[in-house]
């Protein structure tokens, strides 16, 4: 299990690039291996999608409902959004689901990833897949 912020994701919530009610971020989910895939060190999907086997699912989905919200209990921001849903694909596995900041939405090599999340994974894909969001980031 691992639940992983990525060096350039922590950047651009220092930058403040991921604003209340934010409409930048999309979820990729990961199949074939997730592998390397959690290295904190790798800086766009590309990189990502690179590592050994790792390879993505067709479908990307826009988070809703983002919120950003101070904690002062736990001493931090807390990055929520709605729940995630994506259409059914047949035989697909999903293995671990990744948050990144779509701002410049071209291709892989510019789309900056944020998180990478595996914990509850892997699910398949059949019927469909709905990933129940809880803080999808805590930055302390």
């Amino acid at each position: 299990m691992a639940e992983v912020v990525y060096n350039v994701g922590k950047d651009r919530v220092t930058a403040n690039a991921i604003p209340n009610a934010a409409t930048n971020l999309k979820a990729a989910i990961v199949i074939t291996s997730k592998t390397g895939a959690d290295n904190p060190e790798l800086a766009t999907m590309a990189a990502i999608d690179a590592v050994g086997t790792v390879a993505f699912h067709s479908e990307r989905v826009t988070l809703t409902s983002v919120t950003k919200a101070t904690d002062n209990t736990n001493d931090r921001i807390n990055f929520d959004s709605g729940n995630i849903t994506f259409a059914a694909a047949a035989g697909v596995s999903a293995l671990a689901l990744i948050i990144y900041d779509a701002t410049t939405d071209t291709s892989d090599s510019t789309r900056i990833p944020i998180s990478f999340h595996d914990t509850g994974f892997p699910q398949p894909m059949d019927g469909g897949l709905v990933v129940n969001v809880t803080d999808f980031l805590r930055a302390s």
